[in-house]
């Protein structure tokens, strides 16, 4: 007798074939082409009597067991199963059920059906266990061109964002802000399911505060993109994989998270698989309230001499409600050919106050003045994205073509009053502001891959993203009268085109033990910043890229990369607006409608080893970019700071980095990951060099533990070590987390209790050291430290053990 798994994987492959099965007998002694018998009845549960729900049926010919026919249960368990006479026998499967056959079922042509009437099912404890076993995944998994990380194993992500999620993550870490860095870079391109998304179009920082936690698969971690990926991101390619079923029938999970401060939530995750079809619907709504602020003490000079000095207090509140809401469609055109369409909407309704408080001193430190600034944010941000995905296999293994296209519209409101009272008369305002983003983005893409041979194999694709960007700001000032006029600079319209069109070529080729792949990929950019007020910026240019990847397999065990890649980073469009928002005008951050793209040669070289029970991975890498993008604090004449982005010259980049995984028992688990670097900034700006150079490193842990078959507890540590700046020192921050999960209602439902950043350490703790500017400051965003409790329940799914295994690598296309 087959093991349960083996027979699971059978069934399915028999499903797969249905379709050509379907319309070939059984055998030639069994045809009559003139008859037809229904064989019905109702499959239930033995324990219950409850009826089994798109359970698998199978009819074989009793001669030589080849397939008759198939069907899935109705909901109320009854089947239907149409066949020529014959002898036959029957055969049931469920998940988490023992097999059900009827064996010697004699169907004769007396009769037009044949009704089984009642069958019962019996539950199988032990072939839950089987599956679950061989259906693990680790949470770490090492591949020599990424990292895969499992982050749904992970118990503090439980109800988290997805930047909480991308902060655990190893060579990954967000600021406060929710600005991500990649090994010390932040020019990295972030990707949902291999391509941008709806889910991110508001700007990766923002989006990613409010994308929920629970829809996330895995993340990869790409730090040398080949030529098949679009060029951008100087770091390399952090890839969101989103949850998607792939289970029969109907299957799917909901989830509940209540946290402190405010977090609170709902979502499912459904699945109806039948036949040739599949259908697939994601919902998700939560409503947050994060309190964040810091403290700032700011210094002017002038020939050595203080000129202003005072200090900032902010006290803020940011969130509201947000949600999704995702239906889609898989079609199995014929055994080849797959169609798949989704339409996805996002909405965030956001209220947002601050109080920022400033106090003003003279050269001997006595108060000046105190100046109160109150801040009330509406924000609203809609989103709607539809995409089709179009896959053809053929008879040569791995050759494969795809056309995928996607269309995304999104609308981005922002509406601000504040009020500012201070014991100068000169300093009371009232203003108001108004910041619209309306953005168009349509994508086409085909990919191509030919295998020649067992060891070569070539591939190519093209693309073309289309991208329209339309930002109206305006900020205004109540007058004596009572009327509002806008205040000199800030009201203009920025109106940004990005046109990207790219081709690509790849070739491999393996020579035993080695591999060798080599790509070229060509990108196109047109691209136009046009305000009303300044001279449009236009930027064409052409440029190749090319990918060299080797490996060597001195065994199963030990596996050796290098890998060298040219990429480039665009400036983000917001940089290049002039207009952010003015919260703080006394530190307002503004963009450059002059920025160019900064350019990355990346090498690289890892050493894969497989342990008997973990894994470790040894990387040493260097990159030199140039047109360095460097945000600079610049003091203005009247006492006030603009944070602005420029190009600088030069950075040179190496480090090496470890990343570890062992299973120290069976039921114990450790990850760690070590990264240790250099990196040298050269440029000036305006005959002011900022040049620096900077050694840290960035490191954590994380031990999970399995308390019997139901109960899970796991300690993680992160630390970001202090780094010098172009204009001074970034200092240390760290975070600590406790979570726990417990299993019920007989393992279908999941109960978590997470806390993250528990000693509230994840501040940006910044020092600005000029001869006419000095500043200290500590500022987070939203506050990190949070408690939450999630409750997840599964239907017709199977909860997989959290202890780590070495498996396969994660994946997939959708939620």
């Amino acid at each position: 007798m087959f093991p349960t798994s083996t027979r699971t994987l059978l069934l399915l492959f028999l499903l797969l074939s249905a379709a050509v099965l379907w319309a070939q007998p059984a055998d030639p002694i069994l045809q009559n082409p003139f008859e037809k018998v229904s064989v019905t009845g109702t499959l239930l549960q033995e324990s219950t009597g409850e009826p089994l729900a798109f359970a698998t049926v199978v009819l074989y010919a009793l001669a030589d067991s080849s397939m008759a026919a198939n069907t899935l249960t109705e909901v109320d368990g009854k089947f239907r199963l149409e066949v020529t006479p014959g002898s036959y026998y029957l055969v049931f499967s469920y998940v988490g059920f023992e097999e059900k056959t009827i064996a010697d079922l004699q169907i004769s042509g007396e009769f037009a059906s044949v009704d089984l009437e009642e069958v019962y099912m019996r539950a199988d404890a032990i072939a839950l266990q089987e599956v679950e076993v061989r259906a693990e995944r680790s949470q770490m998994e090492l591949k020599l061109d990424r990292r895969v990380f499992n982050v749904g194993k992970d118990l503090a992500n439980a109800g988290n964002s997805a930047a909480d999620i991308l902060d655990r993550v190893p060579s990954v870490s967000v600021d406060p802000e929710g600005n991500v860095s990649l090994r010390g870079s932040q020019s990295v391109r972030i990707l949902v399911n291999g391509k941008p998304s709806g889910l991110l179009s508001a700007g990766d920082s923002e989006a990613l505060l409010r994308m929920q936690g629970d829809i996330i698969e895995s993340v990869e971690v790409i730090t040398n993109p080949s030529a098949r990926y679009e060029a951008e991101g100087e770091a390399g390619i952090i890839n969101i994989i989103l949850k998607k079923n792939q289970e029969k029938g109907v299957n799917g999970s909901f989830g509940a998270t209540v946290g402190h401060p405010h977090n609170y939530g709902g979502s499912y995750n459904l699945n109806f698989r039948r036949q040739d079809l599949n259908f697939f619907s994601n919902f998700g709504v939560d409503y947050r309230k994060s309190p964040g602020g810091g403290e700032e003490t700011q210094q002017f000079f002038e020939n050595g001499q203080l000129t202003d000095f005072f200090t900032s207090e902010t006290d803020q509140e940011r969130g509201g409600i947000g949600g999704y809401l995702q239906g889609g469609l898989d079609w199995n055109l014929d055994d080849r050919s797959t169609l798949t369409g989704s339409i996805l909407y996002r909405l965030g309704d956001d209220d947002n106050a601050a109080t920022v408080t400033y106090r003003d001193f003279d050269a001997n430190g006595n108060v000046l003045a105190t100046t109160v600034r109150d801040t009330e944010e509406g924000e609203e941000d809609h989103n709607l994205e539809a995409a089709m995905l179009y896959k053809r296999t053929f008879d040569t293994p791995d050759r494969e073509w795809t056309v995928s296209f996607n269309y995304n519209l999104n609308d981005d409101t922002e509406i601000a009053d504040y009020v500012q009272t201070s014991t100068d008369p000169a300093a009371n305002f009232i203003e108001r502001s108004s910041n619209t983003e309306d953005e168009t983005n349509l994508l086409f893409q085909t990919d191509y891959i030919h295998p020649l041979g067992e060891s070569s194999k070539l591939e190519g694709g093209l693309r073309a993203a289309l991208r329209t960007v339309t930002n109206d700001f305006l900020v205004e000032r109540q007058g004596d009268d009572g009327e509002f006029a806008p205040l000199d600079g800030l009201d203009d319209k920025l109106r940004y085109t990005e046109n990207i069109y790219a081709a690509y070529l790849i070739g491999a080729h393996e020579f035993g033990p080695l591999g060798i792949q080599a790509g070229l990929r060509a990108e196109l950019s047109d691209i136009r910043a046009a305000l009303e007020t300044i001279e449009p910026n236009d930027q064409n240019y052409l440029n190749l890229f090319p990918s060299v990847s080797l490996s060597y397999k001195f065994s199963e065990q030990n596996q050796l990369q290098m890998s060298y890649s040219r990429r480039l980073s665009r400036p983000y469009f917001r940089r290049l607006l002039p207009f952010s928002n003015f919260n703080n005008p006394r530190n307002n951050r503004v963009g450059n409608p002059n920025l160019r793209p900064e350019y990355t040669d990346s090498y690289e070289m890892g050493f894969l080893r497989y342990l008997r029970s973990g894994s470790l991975l040894t990387s040493a890498y260097y990159r030199r970019t140039t047109g360095v993008i460097e945000t600079l604090a610049l003091p203005v004449g009247d006492g006030t700071v603009i944070g602005f982005p420029v190009n600088l010259s030069t950075r040179n980049s190496f480090g090496i980095e470890l990343s570890f995984s062992y299973d120290l028992t069976p039921w114990w688990t450790l990850n760690s990951d070590l990264n240790a670097f250099r990196a040298m900034v050269d440029g000036e700006y305006e005959g002011v060099d900022y040049s620096s150079d900077t050694y840290t490193w960035t490191g954590g842990l994380n031990s999970k533990v399995d308390i019997g078959k139901s109960f899970q507890l796991q300690a993680s540590f992160d630390y970001n070590g202090p780094q010098n700046t172009t204009q001074g020192r970034r200092l240390s921050s760290s975070s600590f987390d406790l979570a726990a999960s417990l299993d019920a209602f007989a393992g279908k439902g999941t109960f978590t209790l997470a806390g993250r950043d528990l000693f509230n350490d994840r501040r940006r703790r910044l020092i600005v050291d000029l001869p006419d500017y000095q500043s200290e400051s500590v500022f987070q965003w939203r506050q990190t430290r949070q408690v939450v409790l999630t409750f997840n329940y599964r239907l017709n799914q199977e909860k997989r053990p959290g202890n780590g295994r070495r498996g396969e690598g994660g994946g997939g296309d959708g939620f």
